[in-house]
């Protein structure tokens, strides 16, 4: 049985997300929002304030009744630290309180790291963001490639790094650094910026799809993420390719890596450039064979996802984007060919306006989310 304590504090994360998310500004418009009598609402708003968490600045005048008090975060409350990493990079961001941007951090990472060397860069890129922050650290959020169990804050397995198996990621950089640390799938981050930062904000059924080292999808319905029974939703990189019983997987002929490859006409052993954006850009133009049958694999295997899923837009993440917007125009009408069912339901790929900071931001949207007032004693 939840405490009243416990029933305010949901409270007061409702209200900060209310008015971090530019849905309401004023205490009238949370009191409708979440309906709670205005004089109630007025009562948390104060605590807030007394807190330092909450300001008010300034009056909204609309056409009728009395002018309104308007509210805002305080960004100097403190700040959220999101980390994301994949094979050979890692990238972070330090938000302040109200959700602005502050530091980035980008670095290398060696092709085979440990585990435990892992959770040491983790814990030092966090360490660097801190450096001229205001306030405490209010939370950490971290988007790991592979299988994750965001309840558990565990690394189930990543099939791109051996030894990550049932990693405690959550817990051991909650002791190292005192704060609550969240854990999720890197593609499930990087679609929690889409909705945050991104073209999903206006958006209540989209999905992210996203081609680096491996291939998946980010799923929001309604409004929320769908990480699925087994935290898996999206994982489609790992399905045999072709259908008919291949050898191989969808992420080993669409990942970013190996589109350049056959767009290049590269052998399969050929290494591809460490800066991949800026080679696929210089492919953008291609025409021909090899650009043919890249569009006719990922309309195809769009084509199925939305039957499956049905979203209202995809949004285009990662060094694909480079190949432009005539890439996205090719896959969506190849994909009509290749599937007329979707002529009911229509594949929409759009590229995200979103750059490489992309992950790192919906990690530190996920530690906002995952913020409560009695986190940091004050």
């Amino acid at each position: 049985m939840r405490t009243f304590k416990s029933t305010q504090q949901d409270l007061h994360v409702r209200i900060v997300r209310e008015i971090r998310h530019g849905r309401a500004a004023s205490r009238g418009a949370l009191a409708e929002i979440l309906e709670i009598a205005p004089s109630t609402m007025g009562i948390h708003v104060e605590d807030l304030v007394r807190q330092g968490y909450l300001a008010e600045s300034g009056l909204e005048r609309g056409a009728f009744g009395r002018p309104k008090r308007l509210l805002r975060l305080v960004p100097q409350a403190g700040w959220f630290a999101g980390i994301e990493f994949t094979g050979g990079s890692l990238r972070a961001v330090r938000l302040d309180f109200a959700g602005g941007g502050e530091v980035t951090l980008h670095e290398p990472l060696p092709a085979q790291i440990t585990a435990a060397g892992m959770i040491d860069r983790l814990e030092g890129a966090v360490r660097q963001l801190s450096q001229g922050a205001s306030g405490m650290l209010l939370g950490v959020g971290v988007g790991s490639p592979g299988l994750v169990d965001p309840v558990k804050g565990e690394v189930v397995y990543s099939q791109f790094q051996a030894d990550w198996s049932h990693v405690p990621l959550a817990g051991e950089l909650t002791r190292r650094l005192g704060v609550r640390v969240t854990v999720e799938n890197n593609l499930h981050v990087i679609t929690l910026a889409e909705r945050s930062f991104g073209g999903g904000k206006n958006e209540d059924d989209f999905a992210v799809v996203r081609a680096r080292l491996g291939f998946g999808l980010g799923v929001v319905k309604g409004g929320r993420l769908l990480p699925g029974a087994h935290h898996a939703v999206g994982e489609i990189g790992m399905l045999p390719w072709p259908l008919d019983g291949g050898t191989q997987q969808v992420h080993d002929v669409l990942s970013a890596g190996t589109v350049w490859r056959r767009l290049q006409g590269a052998g399969e052993s050929e290494q591809a450039p460490e800066d991949l954006r800026t080679a696929l850009m210089e492919l953008a133009g291609t025409r021909g064979c090899a650009w043919n049958a890249v569009v006719t694999d990922y309309a195809r295997v769009l084509g199925m996802a939305q039957l499956m899923i049905d979203a209202r837009v995809f949004f285009l993440h990662g060094p694909l984007t480079s190949l432009g917007s005539r890439f996205c125009e090719d896959v969506m009408v190849r994909s009509l060919e290749c599937i007329p069912a979707l002529a009911h339901s229509p594949l929409r790929l759009v590229l995200t306006h979103l750059g490489s900071e992309a992950g790192a931001l919906g990690a530190a949207s996920l530690a906002m989310e995952a913020w409560n007032p009695e986190d940091a004693p004050r």
